[in-house]
């Protein structure tokens, strides 16, 4: 799973480049959720990518951390963006100490990994009570009809090959069940605020079905 989770190495450039001139609807509905006040906040980036979306918070007021696996796309932040603190580790084990931050915002990570119960758990951690959780992932939907066989088992996780900015790159990830993400040990640790699923017209269209390809939770710490 390392592998997975540090794959953007590879294509670090690439991907940061695309992302800026290909279609990122996601980026505008997680800014939409996230707020556009983020004056005195303390904020972790939670797989930050190249800094794209950190840089944005910092410009509307928040002191922010970004954190990301890939350490080429660390690099690539630090030089675009050096207002703001990049740090490479894992959302598995966040290097920071219990309530540091107001708001935690994580967009295509935490289902990157295979159980991602670890990463609730440290999100809780690093989050001041009341603080704020916004993260974006892709559907359970879309993950199910990117397996591309008629018999798959929605209960059982595999990993599957996902195309991204207009089929310019190429992933890797394990599915996940729905369950997984709602369930009694999140709604046992956050109030959900909002939700909304989300229509990619960037990701893969297989058949050229309509169906969402990422969805947003909004929550914050009880």
């Amino acid at each position: 799973m390392n592998d997975i989770r540090t794959q953007y190495d590879e294509f670090a450039q690439d991907f940061s480049v695309n992302q800026e001139e290909k279609n990122q609807i996601n980026r505008f509905e997680m800014r939409s959720m996230t707020g556009t006040d983020l004056t005195n906040q303390k904020v972790l980036d939670l797989a930050c990518g190249d800094g794209i979306d950190a840089e944005y918070y910092r410009t509307i007021g928040a002191t922010v951390v970004g954190l990301d696996a890939s350490q080429s796309l660390i690099d690539i932040a630090k030089t675009k963006y050096p207002s703001v603190e990049f740090i490479q580790g894992f959302a598995e084990n966040i290097p920071f100490e219990n309530n540091s931050f107001d708001a935690v915002f994580t967009k295509y990570a935490i289902m990157t990994s295979p159980d991602m119960k670890q990463i609730f758990n440290e999100m809780f951690r690093v989050l001041k009570p009341g603080g704020l959780l916004v993260y974006l992932v892709t559907h359970p939907f879309r993950q199910f009809i990117e397996r591309k066989k008629l018999a798959s088992d929605y209960f059982k996780q595999v990993i599957v090959d996902c195309l991204i900015l207009e089929g310019t790159v190429e992933l890797k990830e394990p599915t996940h069940t729905m369950n997984e993400y709602f369930n009694l040990d999140f709604f046992s640790k956050f109030e959900m605020i909002d939700y909304k699923e989300v229509w990619d017209p960037a990701a893969e269209q297989i058949n050229g079905g309509k169906y969402p390809g990422f969805f947003i939770v909004k929550a914050k710490k009880k």
